[in-house]
């Protein structure tokens, strides 16, 4: 029996039960690949997976409100923008949940402080010293191995269990001559010359690419989706990965469809599906999740942009998802709807999210989970999410 059934029937209503030692199983090897994408600078969520049906939303978005027509309607009320057409196909082949009303667990407008809280898993900026992921990975069983896709460690997978980083050259091509004289200088430490040779291998894997340093505006997020598929498609590749993309913080000129955060959202949507498509067999134990530290304000400001908001929202992408959906307790667009009377009200947890899409995807117990997000009892998984 799987263990999380074995809990499901176990428990008769598990939630009730986490944080209390369970069952301790046997080392098995980890079943599922996970990726966390993270869309640094608080992206529009109501610019992304627009609630047309909101009788309040064009009122209150004004120049930015979509017409139907534009959109790629999932549901009565939400549709996804022209940019995200191409993760139709993810939604037609019941793999693609757009999460909506989503917030990490505390009340912050600030860049640094948003991305601390969504990137440790707690419910204050300050007061750890690894991420959450770099947490899975001490936690999980079996065999595990992280990366960062990034030019640094993010905070996400920084800590004690040691991951590797892998990111476009950004000082041109590095002749053979060059990689052994370098070896021969870390040869003398331990550990070191480790990382070193780890990461002359990525270099193998990946190969050389015309690469964007991760900048979304600078189209890299398709070449840069590629090169985690080809590291992670690898049967003793890494399992766990980090990657980001900046340039989401839209304050001026946002537009609508066809305008820079739309084909901003366009990039992305190619750059997951590219990579859905480069993971071949592999995609079947793959899921994706795409957050972001904070959504935007819900009325535009006076520079044909929006600012820092509250809720937003978010995707997780997989054949292990329960179900095509648009997961939201939807507040509202009115006026006394919204959060503070400017942002959409956050109704969604962050770590409900990532709880339900880590236990599912690395068969996780309660007890384990507790450990990956400590003192999160309130943010219960979402139970419904994934199968």
């Amino acid at each position: 029996m799987h263990r999380r059934t074995f809990l499901r029937h176990m428990c008769a209503g598990g939630i009730a039960t986490f944080g209390f030692p369970t069952v301790n199983f046997a080392q098995i090897a980890s079943p599922g690949r996970f990726v966390f994408a993270l869309l640094r600078g608080g992206f529009d969520g109501l610019s992304a997976v627009v609630p047309y049906g909101d009788p309040a939303y064009s009122s209150l978005r004004g120049q930015f409100a979509f017409q139907p027509a534009e959109l790629v309607e999932l549901t009565d009320t939400f549709g996804l923008a022209p940019g995200l057409a191409p993760l139709k196909e993810l939604w037609d082949a019941r793999e693609l949940v757009a999460l909506h009303a989503m917030a990490i667990p505390y009340r912050t407008r600030s860049h640094f402080d948003g991305q601390a809280v969504l990137e440790t898993g707690i419910d204050r900026p300050i007061g750890s010293s690894d991420g959450w992921l770099n947490r899975l990975l001490q936690t999980m069983s079996g065999r595990r191995a992280g990366i960062a896709i990034a030019a640094g460690m993010p905070r996400s997978l920084s800590g004690p269990f040691d991951v590797q980083t892998w990111s476009p050259a950004q000082l041109g091509a590095v002749d053979d001559a060059y990689l052994e004289r370098l070896a021969a200088l870390y040869r003398t430490d331990k550990i070191l010359s480790g990382r070193f040779e780890a990461a002359v291998q990525q270099k193998d894997v990946v190969g050389e690419e015309p690469m964007a340093g991760g900048n979304a505006r600078r189209g890299g997020i398709t070449p840069l989706m590629q090169a985690a598929a080809r590291i992670l498609r690898q049967d003793s590749g890494p399992n766990v990965a980090a990657v980001e993309f900046s340039g989401w913080d839209t304050h001026a000129n946002q537009g609508v469809a066809g305008g820079a955060l739309d084909r901003l959202l366009g990039q992305l949507a190619e750059g997951l599906m590219a990579f859905r498509r480069d993971m071949g067999p592999a995609w079947s134990d793959t899921t994706v999740v795409v957050m972001t530290e904070f959504g935007r304000t819900a009325r535009p400001n006076g520079t044909r942009g929006t600012d820092h908001g509250t809720a937003g929202a978010g995707f997780v992408l997989g054949p292990k998802v329960a179900r095509a959906a648009v997961v939201a307790d939807w507040p509202g667009l009115r006026d006394q709807d919204l959060f503070e009377r400017r942002d959409l009200a956050p109704t969604l947890d962050t770590r409900s999210v990532l709880k339900a899409v880590v236990a599912a995807a690395f068969d996780l117990t309660p007890a384990q989970l507790a450990r990956v997000f400590p003192e999160s009892a309130a943010a219960r998984p979402l139970s419904s999410l994934m199968t």
